[in-house]
């Protein structure tokens, strides 16, 4: 008889906590993962997860456009346009520093300038998205407070990089929530129904991949790790923000430990009969 595997059902008999975006992800990033011979009582449920998904998303965009409120900018590309925008201004200036000064006066203030905003480059674009955003701030503050420094930017610039670091910065401050402050759509009551039948198709879906494990039956294991595997990433993501240990503070688009950031216009993905 073949060893029997280890295999802990335990963090799977429940679903954690979720607010609706988190719950709408897991559940598109459960439905994709579902295995090819899934059980019947897996697809079973699995249908019931994707009409639960829909009509949640349903219910999310009708409040958003119930409230007038504008789809939030992704926080992984508001941050991507910072850096970008800053990125591109300092190149600027450098390249304008590169000419030689007998030629180009303005390339020996160009040296000065890049000096004074950038001693130390652009390392403050790899700190946390809420202490980037902070130093992106305080270089916008110090520009806008030295006239000089300010006219002198410009004019070796041009008037469009310094006019993209500042909508860069307005939006990523606003996808952050620190300029403007995030709808809290878990919180609303037209969404609190929608959310818990949801929730609840989780977790019976969940509830179907644990039994389908046999441990003494290798092949029913490996499926069933794969198929929960969007749950294991979800917690591992919320422990590493709640330890402070994330690169950026939130889940990057590209981080294959962490769900996608979702919208309500989110596809969800189909369950084979």
């Amino acid at each position: 008889m073949a060893k029997p595997i280890s295999f802990d059902p335990t963090p799977y008999l429940r679903p954690p906590k979720l607010d609706v975006r988190q719950a709408v992800a897991l559940s598109i990033a459960l439905l994709s993962a579902l295995p090819r011979d899934a059980t019947g009582g897996m697809k079973r449920t699995a249908r019931v997860v994707r009409k639960a998904t829909l009509a949640m998303t349903k219910a999310w965009d009708q409040k958003r456009r119930a409230a007038g409120a504008p789809k939030p900018a992704s926080k992984a590309k508001a941050d991507h346009r910072v850096d970008t925008a800053w990125a591109a201004l300092k190149m600027r200036v450098d390249a304008c520093a590169l000419l030689p000064v007998d030629a180009h006066p303005r390339a020996e203030r160009a040296r000065e300038i890049s000096g004074v905003l950038f001693p130390e480059g652009l390392e403050f674009l790899t700190l946390s998205m809420d202490l980037e955003w902070a130093e992106s701030s305080a270089l916008l503050g110090r520009i806008a407070e030295d006239d000089a420094l300010g006219k002198d930017l410009v004019a070796i610039t041009g008037p469009e990089f310094l006019t993209e670091v500042r909508a860069a910065h307005e939006a990523y401050g606003e996808a952050l929530g620190i300029t403007k402050a995030h709808e809290t759509p878990a919180d609303v009551a037209a969404l609190r129904e929608p959310l818990r039948e949801l929730v609840g198709a989780i977790g019976d879906y969940l509830l179907q991949v644990v039994a389908s494990v046999d441990r003494e039956r290798p092949e029913t294991v490996q499926p069933a790790r794969a198929a929960l595997a969007p749950l294991d990433r979800l917690r591992q993501a919320v422990a590493r923000r709640a330890a402070g240990k994330s690169s950026k503070g939130e889940p990057a688009e590209d981080d294959d430990e962490a769900l996608p950031e979702i919208e309500p216009d989110a596809p969800v993905p189909d369950v084979p009969q």
